[in-house]
């Protein structure tokens, strides 16, 4: 049989054993790194909160995650991306 490659998240029926589909955690199209960001965000949440917790200052690495304003703002454009998407004019107004 010839070499096949089989990529994470491919509907691949029967070929694959349970225990291959069962850790296969990333969707298809998702670049490696995808996990780890994610799991770099909690841990540096959980640090940070460990820390004060602790009565300890947190350092400038363990606080590198999203904060409560970026939520918003993330939200924010995602409103104004749809809004614009349903406006027939050409420029819409930003709204934060």
């Amino acid at each position: 049989q010839p070499t096949q490659i089989l990529r994470a998240g491919g509907n691949y029926g029967d070929r694959l054993s349970s225990f291959a589909t069962h850790n296969c955690r990333t969707p298809g199209g998702h670049p490696e790194g995808y996990l780890e960001a994610f799991g770099n965000i909690y841990r540096n949440f959980a640090l940070t909160l460990s820390a004060k917790m602790d009565g300890k200052t947190p350092t400038a690495e363990m606080l590198d995650f999203p904060t409560f304003t970026d939520g918003i703002r993330g939200m924010a454009f995602i409103d104004n991306v749809v809004a614009s998407a349903a406006s027939d004019k050409k420029w819409t107004e930003y709204i934060l």
